[in-house]
């Protein structure tokens, strides 16, 4: 079983670096644990060492690797464990130089709009609402990113959110926190 593994491993990656290599794009479809977020990042590291090796690329000119998650729990672990992890083992192989970098880039969903949460927080004043719930609303004050705020409801993430389209006309545009 564990060939197997390291098999869909290989054969993985080879899809994602092939794919990398000819401009193409890739689909893969695998089970849990098959390893693809290793395999595609790994892709990509292989990808732009190959790339300077062979003068194919301009150091000056590389672009970043974008990488689009499902889920905000996998966003995290590529941050804290993929990433450090490959680069330890690539620097240790002598492969990379320097650690590989990585940065998230979050839509405006994840982030608080003032004029939204002044209205939410003006409509529960005098409601009745779940402590910790209400703490963690008053706290977007100072929090902008609403990822870091522990038990704030879905409900209320949704209604104080930067909206999808902001009017112009806002009144809080000249001190908002997200423009």
């Amino acid at each position: 079983m564990f060939y197997k593994v390291e098999y869909q491993k290989r054969a993985h990656q080879e899809v994602e670096k092939n794919a990398l290599l000819e401009e193409q794009i890739a689909l893969c479809d695998a089970g849990v644990g098959i390893g693809k977020t290793y395999a595609y990042l790994v892709a990509c590291v292989l990808l732009r060492k190959y790339s300077l090796l062979t003068g194919r690329g301009n150091p000056l000119e590389q672009r970043p690797v974008v990488v689009s998650t499902s889920s905000i729990a996998l966003q995290k672990a590529i941050l804290s464990e993929y990433i450090p992890f490959l680069s330890r083992v690539l620097m240790e192989q002598g492969m990379l130089q320097f650690p590989l970098r990585a940065v998230v880039r979050k839509g405006k969903e994840h982030f608080v709009c003032d004029s939204r949460l002044e209205q939410r927080v003006e409509a529960i004043r005098h409601k009745q609402k779940n402590a910790a719930q209400k703490e963690a609303l008053l706290s977007l004050w100072k929090q902008y990113d609403m990822d870091t705020v522990k038990d704030l409801s879905g409900f209320d993430r949704r209604l104080v959110c930067v909206p999808k389209f902001c009017p112009r006309e806002c009144p809080g545009r000249q001190m908002c926190r997200y423009h």
